[in-house]
């Protein structure tokens, strides 16, 4: 990306460049300050052999603003790190013409020991919105480089929405697009009709869809409410779904699902038990065409290897510190591919007498972390917990404006996390993520690489107790 010739802030993100999305080579600019020599610094950079950099270095004073920018402007830069001087009383207004350039910045003090001005300068250009890494000391700066100048995690990676452009009927997105979601995170992302759906499961294989239904309903500890035909229709699905998945290469799909609540007769069975088998076998399958969910539920799964449950946050409950997740899809191996699956029971739909949904059991004690990007895809929201129980709410709601027979979903996780306060003032939407198992050293390192910040408790361990 060449750098701004203006000083005003970056106006369309959608166009930012990361590190690691294109090109053989990842391209650094250096502005050392006339009073230091960084060559030693820039001969460690270019001894770094597991990833492919391109080095340019210019000599500037960071006491004349318009110099400076003069100096970079027009600069190809996938990341500029601001070598700064030993000392300096101030910046004066630099961090105001520099504005928000669009890379990441990463600033690297020259004297350890006396780092307040310099600090003061990286909490400045902040305000402006650019992504601002601080480092004291070279070794420090060499592994921020090679974070954020790695391919980022989900770089490449195809997902599908069935449904209206960032239209979701419950979690709309209108302030996203395909191009701005590749810039953020790596992924391409395309849309197409649900008609697509309807016409190909005409076609799917009944032996396969048997096959399928029949495992279902072998491995199941009780079939409560569904029928032998609502769980061959909802085989059939899954058989289409993965079939799509494998021919086409997408790791992510996702559903319009609750548009189909308001047809009497859906065209499509409810996907929830093709979901949860899809995850088992390694795919991202999100619920509601809720783009920020997929996107949330892709990184998660790539991080830990683990499928994940994608929930509402139906509570926060400030007393006891706990939230309450809830969804009607639950992976079975939540646990791991090598650990035993969860028991299930097969439901039906909120108690409607449509739809088949597996009904597994949290094992209480375990940890986990919830995310999710926010709306924006500049932050990720995450905090690690506590399973303390599954919670169960049979109360029938005949009013309801769907016909929800049963209030909540058939999963739900009451989870014992530390600051409560904080995460209800940070929820990130409608949906939250659970992966069990604490990764928060790789979700970081893989945050820093797509240039994301994180928004989490004070403390990133899990409650001791539930």
């Amino acid at each position: 990306m060449a750098l701004p010739k203006t000083s005003l802030p970056a106006q369309n993100p959608a166009i930012r460049h990361n590190p690691g999305s294109k090109g053989p080579a990842t391209r650094l600019l250096c502005a050392s300050d006339r009073t230091v020599n960084p060559e030693k610094f820039i001969e460690s950079i270019k001894s770094i052999k597991e990833i492919n950099l391109h080095i340019d270095s210019v000599a500037v004073d960071y006491q004349k603003p318009a110099e400076f920018l003069s100096a970079i402007q027009g600069r190809d830069a996938d990341i500029l790190i601001l070598y700064l001087p030993r000392f300096t009383f101030s910046f004066g207004k630099l961090y105001d013409s520099m504005g928000d350039l669009g890379i990441p910045l990463l600033i690297l003090a020259q004297n350890p020991d006396l780092i307040l001005i310099d600090a003061n300068f990286a909490a400045s250009l902040r305000t402006n919105g650019a992504r601002v890494l601080f480092a004291t000391s070279p070794t420090q700066a060499l592994q921020m480089i090679k974070a954020l100048a790695a391919p980022r995690i989900l770089e490449g990676k195809k997902a599908v929405i069935y449904g209206r452009r960032f239209d979701s009927t419950s979690v709309p997105a209108h302030n996203l697009s395909e191009d701005y979601i590749y810039a953020q995170t790596g992924v391409r992302l395309q849309y197409r009709p649900m008609e697509e759906l309807m016409t190909r499961l005409k076609s799917v294989s009944e032996i396969g869809a048997e096959k399928e239904a029949e495992r279902w309903k072998k491995e199941a500890q009780q079939i409560v409410e569904p029928t032998e035909s609502a769980i061959f229709e909802a085989s059939k699905l899954y058989v289409l779904l993965r079939s799509i998945m494998e021919s086409e290469g997408f790791s992510a799909i996702s559903i319009d699902c609750l548009a189909l609540l308001f047809n009497p007769n859906p065209p499509l069975p409810f996907p929830c038990l093709a979901f949860a088998r899809l995850r088992d076998e390694g795919f991202t399958a999100a619920c509601e065409a809720d783009v920020c969910g997929l996107l949330s539920s892709m990184f998660l799964q790539e991080i830990s290897k683990k499928p994940s449950f994608f929930a509402n946050v139906l509570s926060v409950n400030l007393d006891d510190s706990t939230i309450l997740l809830s969804h009607c899809v639950a992976p079975l191996k939540m646990m791991g591919s090598e650990a035993a699956p969860l028991s299930y029971r097969l439901r039906d739909y909120h108690g409607m007498g449509k739809g088949v949904v597996p009904e597994v059991k949290f094992p209480a004690g375990i940890e986990v972390i919830t995310g999710a990007f926010s709306k924006d895809l500049q932050k990720f929201i995450m905090w690690p917990g506590r399973i303390r129980l599954g919670a169960k709410d049979e109360s029938v709601a005949p009013a309801f404006p769907v016909g929800f027979r049963r209030v909540t979903c058939s999963n739900n996780a009451v989870v014992t996390i530390k600051d409560a306060d904080h995460f209800l003032q940070n929820i990130a939407g409608i949906h939250h993520i659970m992966i069990t198992g604490n990764y928060y050293r790789r979700i970081s390192e893989a945050l820093l690489g797509m240039n994301i910040g994180i928004v989490g408790p004070s403390d990133f361990t899990a409650p001791e107790t539930i």
